[in-house]
C-alpha cells in the first residue's frame, strides 16, 4: 500500500490523555507515543523495571506490552496512538531510522529537555486540529504532513539525546541501512539470507553479523519482521483471499502460508481476518 492509495480511517490516529486506557492491550497493534507534563510514572517491560519521570517522552513499538504500571497521583500525559496499518503506509526514512526503531525496543524513555518537549507537544496540538477538520478538502493530506512533522520532530530530538549510538558503525550501518532497503523491496518473494548476502556482495554470515551489531537483531529477524509486517496489513487493510496473500508472498502452499503466520505472530491468518 502506497501513502497515495491510503485512505485514512477514524481509528488510524487517536490522541488521549489516559495512559492506562492506552496501555491495556487495546491499541497493541499500535505506535505509542506518551509525553508525562506532569508527575512520574513506572512499569515493567520484558523483566525490565523502567522509571519514567515529567519531561520523559516514551515510545512503544507495535507489540510491547508494558505490565504492573503505577502512576504517581498527579500524574498527566499527552499520549498519541497511531495505527500499524497507517504507520507501513507512512513510512519516513531518515539516516537514524533503522537504529532508532532498534534502539527504542531496548530504550522506550527519552528524557528530553523543556523546548523539545513544547515541540512535540505543539505538533500534537496540530495533529488534534487536523483531526477535527473533517470537512476540509485535504484533510488526509494536512493531517499526514502534520503526523509526518511530529514524527521528523521526534527524529531529531533522538539523534541529539543518543547521537552515539545513532552514529555508530560507518560501513557497517550503511550495511545494515542497504540490507532494510532491500528487504522493502524483495521480501514478498526472498526470505533467506543468503539472497541478501549476494545482492550486498557479502557472506550470509557477515551480514547477520552487522545487522547483529547495527540494530541489535540478526538478518533472519529482519526479514521475518518485515515479511509478516507485510502480511499482516494485506490481512487487515483488504480483502484478498489467503491464496491470494500466500501466491504473492511466493508461499508454495497456502498451509505454509498459515503456519508461517501462525508461527510467528501466534494466531492464524482467519483470526486477524476476524479480529478486524
Amino acid at each position: 500500500m502506497t501513502t497515495k492509495d491510503f485512505d485514512i480511517q477514524k481509528q488510524d490516529i487517536l490522541i488521549c490523555d489516559d495512559i492506562l486506557e492506552a496501555c491495556c492491550g487495546t491499541y497493541n497493534d499500535y505506535l505509542l507515543h506518551i509525553f508525562i507534563t506532569q508527575g512520574g510514572m513506572s512499569f515493567r517491560m520484558d523483566n525490565k523495571v523502567y522509571h519514567a519521570q515529567s519531561g520523559s517522552g516514551i515510545i512503544l513499538l507495535q507489540g510491547m506490552t508494558l505490565h504492573d504500571i503505577l502512576l504517581s497521583e498527579d500524574t498527566k500525559a499527552v499520549i498519541l496512538l497511531k495505527s500499524r496499518r497507517y504507520h507501513l503506509a507512512h513510512p519516513q526514512r531518515t539516516p537514524h531510522n533503522i537504529k532508532g526503531l532498534t534502539y527504542y525496543y531496548d530504550n522506550p524513555i527519552m528524557q528530553m529537555n523543556s523546548q523539545d518537549m513544547e515541540l512535540c507537544l505543539r505538533d500534537l496540538d496540530d495533529i488534534k486540529c487536523r483531526l477535527s477538520q473533517t470537512d476540509h478538502i485535504y484533510h488526509q493530506e494536512t493531517l499526514d504532513r502534520s503526523v509526518e512533522n511530529f514524527v521528523y520532530d521526534i527524529f531529531h530530538i533522538y539523534s541529539k539525546c543518543n547521537g552515539q549510538q545513532a552514529s555508530k558503525g560507518g560501513r557497517e550501518a550503511q550495511l545494515a541501512q542497504q540490507f532494510i532497503d532491500l528487504l522493502q523491496q524483495y521480501v514478498r518473494q526472498k526470505r533467506t539470507v543468503e539472497f541478501y548476502a549476494e545482492k550486498l556482495f557479502v557472506t550470509p554470515k557477515y551480514l547477520s553479523r552487522i545487522c547483529l551489531q547495527s540494530t541489535g537483531h540478526n538478518a533472519s529477524y529482519w526479514i521475518t519482521h518485515f515479511t509478516l509486517a507485510q502480511i499482516m496489513e494485506e490481512l487487515t487493510a483488504t480483502d484478498r483471499t489467503f491464496t491470494d496473500i500466500s501466491n504473492d508472498f511466493n508461499f508454495p502452499y497456502l498451509s505454509h502460508f498459515t503456519r508461517y503466520v501462525k508461527q510467528h505472530s501466534g494466531k492464524t491468518p482467519s483470526e486477524y481476518r476476524i479480529k478486524r
